[in-house]
């Protein structure tokens, strides 16, 4: 009978409202919330509301890495946040680590179709839930399912999410949001590390600037009419303020960079806002909220800073930028890196590795983490012309970035040495890459799984980030690196 009672006295109050606030893809930027939480304290302040975050936070910067997900945990906890969708990225750290995050942060960590591959049920961490029910004072009743993306597992390093299964997105969203419904939610909000991307935001209901084909969109239009009012996005770094198969769907770039917000009231259409920028002036600010996060923060913040200062060792003669949609400097140095250090035929890297540019002049140990923040070892990998040009098709047909090369050139289909010549099918040549996709990560595992054993050879001694910075310190410096040198 609750439901009911409910939807009764919805109809008898319908201007009850909530105000969801929205971030995302964080990546461990604990330093630029303090910012934004000026901004978000005057809007959380009207009335109900609630703050919510589509995951991807725990890694991504010097300060995240050296407390393993903890400043961002106590930045959360500081600013308000409500609850968290688990993201591919948090599970950087393995998943002990994550389990940890998650079991001391004073919000949930929400993912329905996360499972246990023994059990097929969510695995039983401390503080890890499929949904969470909000009953906030002088607000309706809100229901949160939270849900992960399907291709974690080839997106982060498989050792981490060993024994771990991710199901179907669109199935989940339906299971949870009638699991709330009946459980007495009057509205119901996906909180998913799933994304889309739009380039105007000014008409919730033009989509003429969006990528119709991502998987913010897709899930959006899975679900039945009326059944979720709201979903939070993430994923992609991208924005979108928009209404698709009458869900509302918000998503806020990353990087603390802004947050979205959309007010969704008991019987009305959602009301959508313009983003909330974090540096952005003639904006209302809290200056107590941005203290209250910014000493919640301060301790890692200054051990970062400790050691991301110091010169790393290296100056660069020309900056090294990433691309990608394309072959980029930064790119082909690290794939040059990972070649020359392995004496490989070919250098390959994915673009999703490469998470920063990096600036002409000297070098700093902070800004080559954050350029290259995985610890990936090196690996040598033996493979025929066919498997590797195969190999750089499967790349290149993912959205995460065009595959970075040294000594060969790639047009999306085909692939030709620096002289201009194709791949002998049958000759075996040796590619300098690294652990992830070695292991399978972006889509390589298919090609991959084919080759035998001996073919992938892992080197423990060897680590992407520190070959790539030796091979700076005495890199050729008459041009920028290209893919042919």
């Amino acid at each position: 009978m609750i439901p009911q009672v409910l939807l009764a006295i919805a109809l008898l109050a319908p201007d009850r409202c909530v105000d969801l606030v929205a971030i995302a893809d964080v990546h461990g930027h604990v330093a630029e919330l303090s910012r934004l939480a000026g901004v978000l304290a005057p809007v959380r302040s009207r009335g109900p509301s609630l703050l919510l975050d589509a995951g991807d936070g725990l890694q991504g910067t010097l300060a995240a890495r050296l407390s393993r997900g903890e400043a961002v945990v106590a930045a959360f906890g500081a600013l308000g946040v409500d609850a968290s969708a688990v993201g591919n990225h948090d599970f950087d750290y393995g998943t002990e680590a994550l389990r940890v995050c998650a079991a001391e942060a004073p919000y949930p960590f929400l993912s329905a179709n996360l499972r246990d591959r023994e059990t097929g049920r969510l695995p039983e961490w401390k503080n890890l839930r499929a949904r969470k029910l909000f009953r906030i004072p002088g607000g309706p009743v809100v229901g949160v399912f939270g849900l992960s993306a399907e291709d974690t597992p080839a997106l982060t390093m498989p050792t981490n999410v060993a024994g771990l299964a991710f199901g179907s997105e669109s199935e989940e969203a339906v299971r949870q949001a009638k699991a709330l419904r009946a459980e007495g939610a009057e509205i119901v909000v996906g909180l998913a590390h799933v994304g889309g991307w739009c380039k105007d935001l000014g008409d919730p209901d033009d989509l003429s600037s969006c990528e119709p084909g991502r998987a913010l969109f897709a899930l959006a239009r899975a679900l039945p009419p009326g059944l979720v009012d709201a979903i939070l996005g993430g994923h992609t770094h991208g924005f979108v303020n928009h209404r698709v198969n009458g869900v509302a769907l918000v998503q806020a770039g990353s990087r603390a960079e802004a947050a979205g917000w959309l007010t969704l009231c008991v019987g009305s259409a959602p009301r959508f806002h313009p983003l909330l920028w974090a540096a952005r002036d003639g904006q209302a600010r809290d200056a107590a909220a941005e203290a209250r996060v910014a000493a919640a923060v301060a301790p890692f913040v200054e051990a970062a800073d400790a050691l991301s200062h110091r010169p790393a060792g290296a100056d660069l003669p020309w900056p090294l930028p990433r691309d990608p949609t394309g072959p980029s400097a930064l790119g082909s140095s690290v794939a040059r890196a990972l070649r020359s250090a392995l004496a490989a035929d070919f250098g390959l890297v994915n673009s999703g590795c490469l998470r920063a540019d990096l600036a002409r002049g000297g070098l700093t140990v902070g800004a080559l983490y954050e350029a290259l923040p995985f610890e990936d070892r090196l690996a040598a990998v033996s493979l025929p012309g066919s498997a590797l040009e195969e190999l750089l098709r499967a790349l290149a047909a993912r959205t995460g970035g065009f595959p970075q090369l040294s000594g060969l050139r790639f047009d999306g289909r085909r692939a030709r040495t620096c002289d201009g010549a194709p791949l002998d099918p049958k000759k075996t040549y040796t590619l300098g890459t690294n652990e992830f996709l070695a292991l399978g990560g972006d889509g390589t595992r298919e090609v991959l799984s084919r080759l035998p054993p001996v073919a992938v050879r892992m080197r423990d001694d060897l680590r992407q980030r520190e070959v790539f910075l030796e091979w700076l310190r005495s890199a050729p410096r008459e041009r920028p690196p290209d893919v042919c040198p």
